[in-house]
């Protein structure tokens, strides 16, 4: 887990500035999950506040990692369809080596 300075929304900016920066599919749905737990978080310090930008900032940030998540896991399944296709295609052609042997 990230180890962040909690500074009145900092840890949860930063967190977020993280996933969206986060090119590696798996590793950013990880950090999607750790910017939603300190959204959350500090959803739960600041709930009993007057309405505020930063209510707003949290509302946005939750349906952009929404967002990322969603791409996160195509680019997941996409890569699972291309290793299957890939495996596949390995075994036919081992297959027929076999076969014309």
């Amino acid at each position: 887990m990230t180890n962040i300075i909690r500074d009145d929304g900092a840890q949860w900016r930063q967190l977020c500035q993280n996933a969206v920066f986060e090119l590696e599919p798996v590793t950013l749905l990880r950090r999607v999950v750790e910017a939603r737990s300190a959204i959350f978080n500090r959803i739960e310090e600041i709930h009993s506040k007057p309405i505020t930008g930063e209510q707003y900032e949290l509302r946005n940030a939750l349906k952009r990692l929404s967002l990322l998540q969603e791409l996160a896991e195509g680019d997941i399944a996409e890569l699972k369809k291309t290793a299957q296709s890939r495996y596949l295609d390995s075994v036919s052609q081992r297959a027929h080596r076999v076969t014309t042997v």
